[in-house]
């Protein structure tokens, strides 16, 4: 899929964690794109994250960044609890924006983005950066093209074993911990995806939702499952957890035959250039390997994907009517389990 960019973008960063150097090293990689500035609670942290990606200004404060006339559009890696905050303050700066998912706690949260976003008039976008992997874009063109006949069912997990005090804003459920919103969101984004490709609909959400738990004593699920029954009567078993170690993939079940991912683009090799690969088994037939080759890092995709279609403010891949979809989805999952209680 070529796409035409209308703009080449000045990135500033609002924190400097872990998945913020991954998304830097993307922007230096990618063609429309440029480091203009880095922002942390702490500003000696902000200076040592500008000296390793050589980023021009550093500052110790969110506001100060989004101050900055050279910042054309922001990349929100804040915890999740916070993304609702600093995608409207960006906004409201006149800043472009691209915000780690789930773009906020809830769908009525995500509203009022959006709201934002609409008034002044900026592109936003949910970073769901695996959607803009050619694997995931050949796994669509398989399902839409009856490559297993009718789609009836889907499988997908994510899921790891964490280490509490490694990761403690996945235990706090005022962060927006658990595995549900910070993985689970990827297997309902999936589901529906698959779902979309065998209906031929832009946007679906499930009928029914439901799910169990295992909660921790404040109410954060560390490993969890749903079920949902989405468009087509297509059923979709979703996994995830962050006190568990699963074996992530996608499988998708069809009258014709099946297809698995044993590697989703959201694991951290494929995030890299490189060859991933879809299996393919006919009812009636013997697997086919299915080879894709990315060539491009999918975070430098994302970021020229933003400078594609920022004049447009959504992006086709990721609408904002897709990221409320999956917001509802997951506000749904999260009260079948009792979350926070």
């Amino acid at each position: 899929m070529t796409e035409l960019h209308s703009a080449d973008l000045r990135w500033g960063l609002l924190a400097a964690g872990t998945i913020a150097a991954h998304f830097a090293a993307g922007v230096d990689e990618s063609k429309h794109g440029t480091l203009a500035a880095v922002a942390a609670r702490n500003g000696d942290r902000a200076r040592e994250f500008a000296t390793r990606f050589e980023i021009p200004k550093a500052y110790g404060s969110y506001e100060d960044l989004l101050a900055d006339p050279d910042v054309d559009a922001v990349y929100v890696s804040t915890p999740h609890a916070l993304h609702k905050e600093w995608a409207i303050a960006a906004a409201e700066a006149g800043k472009h924006v691209l915000c780690e998912k789930p773009l906020t706690l809830t769908a009525a949260d995500a509203e009022e983005v959006i709201a934002a976003a609409r008034e002044h008039d900026v592109f936003l976008m949910e970073a769901f950066m695996y959607r803009l992997h050619p694997q995931t874009r050949r796994l669509v063109e398989l399902i839409a093209s009856g490559a297993i006949g009718e789609v009836r069912a889907v499988d997908t997990t994510f899921s790891f074993d964490s280490n509490p005090e490694e990761t403690a804003r996945l235990s706090d459920p005022a962060l927006g911990g658990g595995g549900i919103l910070d993985v689970g969101c990827y297997c309902t984004s999936l589901a529906r995806l698959v779902a979309q490709a065998a209906t031929g609909q832009d946007v679906v959400e499930p009928t029914e939702v439901s799910g169990m738990a295992h909660l921790s004593p404040h109410g954060v699920d560390e490993y969890a499952t749903g079920l949902l029954r989405l468009p087509g009567d297509i059923l979709a078993t979703i996994s995830c957890g962050i006190r568990l170690t699963r074996e992530d993939g996608i499988r998708v079940f069809g009258t014709r035959g099946q297809l698995y991912v044993p590697q989703p683009a959201w694991i951290h090799p494929l995030r890299k250039p490189g060859i991933s690969r879809i299996v393919l088994t006919p009812a009636d037939g013997e697997p086919e390997v299915i080879e894709v080759e990315a060539t491009q890092g999918v975070f430098a995709r994302e970021a020229d994907h933003v400078a594609a279609h920022v004049e447009d403010r959504q992006a086709p891949e990721l609408t904002w009517a897709e990221t409320l979809a999956n917001l509802r989805t997951l506000d749904r999952w999260r009260e079948a389990v009792g979350y926070g209680k």
